[in-house]
């Protein structure tokens, strides 16, 4: 796993220690990506790079549109959320000429959020590594067959080992670490490349939205059903 230092990090991003930390405590920012490593210096704190630069970027751009919480909520990725094959070509960070290949090889009648952000997150690998043509397709067929393990807080690795290109996807806290030999790999991902797709194509999970406004309608509703109480009507409520 690529490793960046929390001096480096708040260099790169410009916020500060108190931002980071806060933003640890909102749950922006996942508690188990602060690794703590022995150094010269120490002990230190460092971060999953391919995780921690895309989470800060998308708070520092959506921090003063939506409240911390809010902002929570939609970088919190919602694994039950689905959606029909037309709904792939409207993807931007899905590789639209990898679109035949996949609906070939992984044909469903609707894809759920790690679908999603699997095939973005193997697009960005392709792109990353500059495969084209047969390698290329041959190479995303991997990605998909590799999707066993379903879980949304994983990353997507691509490497070439015996003349051919293999792919990975394991857990966040659990980093591959590869012999010398081992050259050409990329590791994605796909719990951010999730959060990313549910933030910026939110009208694609109109259910999400449903989810949210009936959450909001029933706190209402128990605020209302209080001050009642706290009036002179004394309502008694068994359930709502």
């Amino acid at each position: 796993m690529d490793l960046i230092s929390k001096k480096e990090l708040l260099q790169q991003t410009g916020i500060s220690y108190g931002q980071l930390y806060r933003w640890k405590r909102e749950k922006l920012i996942p508690e188990e990506w602060f690794i703590k490593q022995s150094s010269y210096t120490g002990q230190e704190t460092f971060f999953p790079r391919e995780q921690i630069l895309p989470r800060i970027a998308a708070i520092l751009e959506n921090k003063d549109k939506y409240s911390l919480t809010e902002l929570s909520r939609r970088l919190s990725p919602d694994a039950a959320a689905r959606v029909d094959g037309r709904a792939l070509a409207r993807i931007e960070e899905i590789a639209q000429d990898l679109l035949p290949a996949i609906l070939y090889f992984y044909p469903k009648e609707s894809y759920d959020l790690f679908d999603l952000a699997l095939f973005a997150a193997g697009s960005r690998a392709l792109d990353t590594l500059g495969l084209a043509g047969e390698l290329r397709r041959e190479a995303a067929e991997r990605a998909v067959s590799a999707s066993t393990l379903r879980q949304l807080d994983s990353v997507l690795t691509l490497f070439f080992a015996g003349g051919g290109c293999h792919a990975v996807i394991s857990k966040v806290d659990s980093p591959l670490v590869f012999d010398s030999t081992i050259k050409n790999a990329c590791t994605v991902s796909i719990s951010e490349a999730a959060a990313g797709i549910q933030m910026k194509y939110r009208d694609l999970f109109p259910a999400l939205g449903e989810k949210r406004r009936g959450e909001k309608k029933k706190k209402g509703l128990e605020k209302m059903i209080l001050r009642k109480r706290e009036g002179k009507f004394f309502l008694r409520i068994t359930s709502l």
